[in-house]
């Protein structure tokens, strides 16, 4: 029988500390941005959506090595994303485990 793990990959972004920070950051400075004109407005917007989107990807390159450590410790066979899983009770969630591992890896580079 396979083992089979899942993690939420939505939390692992909201939920974990370093994902809370850095999009606390970017809202900070979107708000700092409150009274720009709306064309300095679009071009902040811009700016911050690339930042996050690489914030985004610096996450998920730090939680790959772990997630793989992690399915190596309990020999699972494979790694699902939870919201992919429509239906099934065998498999374990090793969202906290993840969230705990990658905060422990300090903060991101805003």
């Amino acid at each position: 029988m396979s083992t089979v793990l899942t993690v939420d990959l939505t939390a692992l972004l909201d939920s974990s500390k370093v994902g809370a920070e850095a999009a606390k950051a970017l809202e900070k400075e979107w708000k700092g941005g409150a009274k720009l004109p709306d064309d300095e407005k679009a071009k902040l917007l811009a700016k911050l959506q690339g930042q996050r989107d690489a914030l985004r990807e610096a996450l998920f390159a730090r939680a790959r090595p772990l997630l793989a450590e992690l399915a190596k410790e309990k020999k699972a066979d494979m790694v699902l994303d939870r919201s992919a899983v429509l239906w099934g009770g065998g498999a374990e969630d090793v969202t906290k485990a993840l969230i705990k591992k990658i905060d422990a890896g300090g903060p991101l580079k805003v």
